[in-house]
């Protein structure tokens, strides 16, 4: 910047301190430096530019309000009036005597300020939606649990009946097996009564016959209840397996979830930063 000297003191100070203000600021600011008639330095930031020249007079409203007023004024400036939006910070600057000789006018772009709030809402909006789905897959898997818990419980009562039927089927076979040895043992009676035996000898074999069918008929329904009983078993090992996986992937969800959650309180900080720059 060219060294030049200002008359008045206090804007001539003011003016010998703006090289720092943009190494504190990184070049990255629009600066103006006036007196109560015109513009005495201009500097434009690197996408921001106020459109001010040297020897411009001083009509900027906000510029011409804290010259009477005294007061600082900071206030964002939209978008369409320079192309991007942007933070205005105008201060007076007094004399020895508390007179007003001029304002600095200190500009900041806030286009990537404005690009980071948009970054934060997004990652907030995501991490708010992620969480929802995650909780939502969470009470699904819970639900599962329970179900699967419930099926559980009612093919153990199933296997538990099928089991009393086994007991059933065997009072029933020794039954059997005691009628086939009754009609066996008619037959032999008939035999040994010959002639008079011959009616008895029809009734004992229709006996036998009941017995050998009713054996038969036990027989298949054993081997159906004892497939049964092994599919209930088989069932219950891969609900059993099936519950365990369940909780793990619930007590997964559950672990994301509240790390989610933790992510978007720190989100939600930036967002307040952002806000607050």
């Amino acid at each position: 910047m060219e060294v030049k000297k200002i008359e008045n003191e206090a804007l001539n100070v003011v003016y010998k301190l703006i090289p720092y203000i943009n190494i504190l600021f990184n070049n990255d600011i629009s600066i103006g430096l006036l007196d109560r008639e015109k513009c005495l330095y201009y500097k434009p930031g690197k996408d921001l530019d106020l459109h001010i020249s040297e020897g411009d007079n001083t009509t900027l409203p906000q510029v011409l309000e804290v010259i009477k007023t005294g007061k600082e004024k900071v206030e964002i400036v939209p978008e369409h009036i320079f192309g991007v939006a942007f933070k205005s910070c105008v201060f007076p600057i007094r004399d020895n005597n508390d007179y007003i000789a001029g304002v600095i006018i200190l500009s900041f772009s806030l286009a990537k300020h404005n690009t980071m709030t948009g970054i934060v809402e997004s990652l907030v909006e995501s991490i708010s939606q992620i969480s929802q789905g995650i909780n939502e897959v969470t009470i699904g898997v819970q639900d599962l649990a329970s179900m699967n818990a419930d099926v559980f419980k009612q093919t153990t009562e199933a296997n538990s009946k099928a089991k009393d039927s086994n007991q059933i089927v065997g009072i029933i076979q020794g039954i059997s097996s005691q009628t086939n040895l009754l009609g066996l043992n008619a037959s032999i009676e008939a035999a040994r009564a010959g002639e008079y035996g011959k009616g008895f000898s029809v009734v004992a074999k229709e006996i036998r016959k009941l017995s050998n069918t009713s054996k038969e008929s036990i027989d298949k329904i054993d081997t159906i209840i004892k497939d049964i009983s092994v599919s209930i078993e088989s069932i219950n090992e891969n609900l059993s397996k099936t519950n365990e996986v369940s909780q793990n992937q619930s007590a997964a969800l559950q672990q994301i979830s509240a790390s989610l959650e933790q992510l978007n309180s720190t989100s939600k900080i930036l967002e307040d930063l952002a806000e607050n720059q």
